[in-house]
């Protein structure tokens, strides 16, 4: 039976995403989403959003929605002032060329200033309750015409926790709440909206039909936060397009590769680990870094930039991911140690399954309390080191090359890949959950 006649044989509800992002057929950012209902008709899913065009390709939706000016409190307000102030947030953007010459602008006191207004407003949550959400009459048509049976959110921002609850409430329509990292809790947190923000998640959480949480971790301090159930979700995909891309190890070769963005001060984390190398004889005579990544950020510090060791290159296209982590000697997954608590201790990185799924050696350097390191402790399926030490780091990289010990954590992440990871498995979880509410 083919993917298409399950597909017809199925009851799929018709599912309408209120997320700020808009859903592309292939593109960077909603990985998850396009993941988790990569078998739903198109037909049967409708998108709201916020953004406009972004990189990617192919309509993932049937229908899409994004927010106009009457969909927002003073909006004529809004769309006089939104290009400004969104220039003045980007007044210290910086584009630079890694050469021979780094040049640096200094910005002059003029776009400081407007650099600092433009944070004031939007990053304190003061833009976001200034114009927050309205039903408009537009909106109203949109839905109307769609008929959704439920309304699948992740919040993220003001406006769409207070657009989910607008539309469940006025349509009777059930929620699906699912969120990946603690953003109840870290979002404008050092504003005094931040209070506003986790009285407001805590209605729309508990007002949810259906919750879904990120782990173990975040499910068990979730249910004990807002006193009601949530399901379990992770990061999925399909671990035979793995298995049909591997290659051989080049073996006269140490490869060590990650795959992600080097921004708050992560790339610290890749010293580290070059100083290590550096230390050992073997490694400073085999051993290669390859970073991919999207970006590079201005503090880079030049020993990492002009290192001979390390090679950056482009992120690879999700469909060539596994083909690039097949030839890795060792992947390494490194998490900030000066990334604020909040932000990290609930989310797992979106690159461990993947990694687990290449069947290759796992490196994990991260703090404690980071839910990556948590996951990987937890479940066995990486060498960890929760510590900032080079002499630490040293230690468990030697276990790399103990098969016994690398035998063990191989096999943890097969099992923990079967468990929690598998596409078809936690495809049809979500569907029978989401299918539940919409029956109810």
């Amino acid at each position: 039976m083919t993917k298409m006649d399950n597909n017809i044989k199925k009851k799929y509800p018709r599912l309408l995403l209120v997320h700020m992002s808009k859903v592309k057929e292939n593109d960077p950012v909603n990985l998850l989403l396009r993941m988790q209902f990569a078998d739903w008709p198109k037909d049967k899913i409708a998108q709201i959003h916020a953004q406009a065009e972004i990189n990617g390709f192919g309509e993932f939706c049937d229908k899409y929605y994004q927010l106009k000016s009457c969909d927002r409190l003073f909006g004529g307000l809004f769309d006089l002032l939104r290009g400004k102030v969104f220039r003045m947030v980007d007044a210290k953007k910086i584009k630079e060329s890694y050469g021979e010459e780094n040049k640096i602008y200094v910005p002059n006191f003029t776009d400081r200033f407007k650099k600092y207004i433009g944070d004031l407003l939007i990053k304190s949550g003061l833009w976001e309750i200034i114009f927050n959400t309205r039903l408009s009459e537009c909106m109203m048509a949109f839905i109307n015409d769609f008929k959704p049976d439920v309304i699948y959110t992740q919040g993220y921002s003001l406006g769409f926790v207070r657009l989910s609850m607008l539309i469940s409430k006025k349509y009777n329509i059930p929620i699906c709440f699912q969120t990946t990292d603690d953003w109840p809790n870290s979002l404008y947190n050092s504003s005094p909206v931040g209070w506003l923000i986790k009285r407001k998640a805590s209605e729309l959480i508990k007002y949810s039909k259906l919750r879904l949480a990120f782990g173990e971790k975040m499910r068990d301090e979730y249910e004990k936060r807002y006193g009601v159930k949530f399901g379990l979700t992770y990061h999925l995909d399909n671990p035979q397009r793995f298995i049909s891309k591997r290659n051989e190890v080049v073996k006269d070769k140490f490869k060590i590769i990650y795959t992600g963005g080097l921004g708050h001060r992560r790339y610290e984390a890749i010293l580290d680990l070059l100083n290590v190398i550096r230390r050992n004889q073997f490694l400073k005579e085999n051993a290669e870094i390859y970073v991919y990544t999207h970006s590079i950020p201005r503090e880079l510090p030049k020993e990492i930039l002009n290192s001979k060791e390390i090679n950056y290159l482009p992120l690879p296209a999700h469909e060539n991911l596994p083909l690039v982590l097949s030839e890795a000697s060792l992947l390494f997954l490194p998490e900030s140690f000066n990334e604020d608590r909040s932000a990290i201790e609930y989310s797992i990185s979106t690159k461990a399954h993947l990694y687990m799924m290449s069947e290759r050696p796992i490196l994990v350097y991260g703090p404690p309390y980071s839910g990556t390191v948590n996951y990987a402790s937890r479940g066995g399926w990486g060498i960890v080191v929760d510590e900032r030490s080079e002499t630490k780091l040293s230690e468990k990289l030697d276990k790399i090359f103990d098969n016994d010990i690398m035998m063990v954590v191989q096999n943890s992440a097969k099992k923990c890949v079967e468990n929690n990871h598998d596409l078809e498995k936690g495809g049809k979880n979500i569907y029978d959950q989401i299918l539940a509410i919409s029956s109810q």
